[in-house]
């Protein structure tokens, strides 16, 4: 705020000193022209003030530590069947696009649930999972060891498939091409973790509308909650896993306290209520 003549300015000053929520920065004379001789010097001291004010910058947070020679070590193989209703049914290109969201305790409920879908369910999954960037092909290994899906890394050009599930980069943000395809950024994800589920189903619901869905997992803390508001809003739908059944709820706790899920239930019954779903809109269309 520029208060060049501060004395008509009293009930000004005083409204944006009762009212304001945020910081102000009030100046005692005229903000030089970008192209005078003092504006560098302003700009500099500007810099500093905004500094010294602003709060520091989040560091990134060290992923949770996952046990992925437990989940190696599982050889139990069960697996649901498609309803006849969706055996022999023509399948769309892509079918509804699932973002499998998840954090601590999340591997082995996420295992657990695609251990569970057939290799012909008319769905595509993206699988984001806190961790660290190095660990991320055992991580593909151990949860993809048993399921029928096809699990791979969401490497760059990589498309979405229906059986496929995409295992989301951790240093990378990715979006989407007109075809479904995988598009890298150079950037990184923004908030503490990565790969940031707040901000990957901000740009699954931009780009796949009605389409985009989710289901958060076990996991601490809360991203994921402002993503899931925004898949409900283009009329998406969120599931979590419930409570009793996580090893840490706090994530799907947060999304649930938002009223942004539409159920809740173990990897299991996650699995057994997909299938349902699929089958209940193919009834649908038809």
């Amino acid at each position: 705020v520029e208060l060049e003549e501060s004395d008509q300015n009293d009930d000004f000053v005083q409204d944006v000193l009762e009212f304001a929520e945020a910081p102000v920065l009030f100046g005692d004379g005229n903000i030089p022209g970008k192209n005078d001789e003092d504006y560098l010097g302003w700009q500099r001291r500007i810099h500093d003030k905004l500094i010294a004010h602003a709060p520091p910058i989040e560091e990134a947070k060290a992923a949770p530590i996952i046990d992925l020679e437990e989940l190696a070590g599982n050889t139990e193989k069960i697996n649901f069947e498609l309803p006849e209703s969706l055996k022999n049914a023509p399948h769309p290109l892509l079918g509804p696009v699932w973002v499998l969201c998840a954090s601590l305790g999340g591997p082995k409920a996420v295992k657990e649930f695609v251990d569970l879908l057939p290799k012909d369910i008319p769905a595509s999954f993206l699988y984001a999972q806190h961790i660290d960037a190095g660990c991320l092909d055992a991580l593909v290994q151990s949860v993809g060891r048993h399921t029928q899906l096809t699990m791979v890394k969401a490497e760059h050009g990589i498309q979405l498939e229906n059986g496929k599930v995409c295992v989301v980069p951790v240093d990378n943000e990715i979006e989407f091409t007109e075809n479904s395809g995988v598009l890298w950024r150079d950037n990184a994800w923004s908030g503490p973790y990565g790969p940031s589920l707040d901000h990957l189903l901000q740009n699954v619901s931009e780009h796949f509308g009605i389409k985009a869905n989710a289901i958060v997992f076990s996991g601490m803390g809360t991203d994921g909650t402002l993503g899931a508001t925004l898949i409900k809003e283009v009329g998406g739908t969120v599931w979590s896993q419930s409570t009793d059944s996580c090893i840490q709820p706090s994530m799907p706790d947060s999304a649930d306290e938002a009223g942004c899920i539409d159920w809740r239930g173990s990897p299991r019954e996650l699995a057994e209520k997909l299938i349902t779903w699929l089958a209940q809109r193919k009834t649908q269309a038809a």
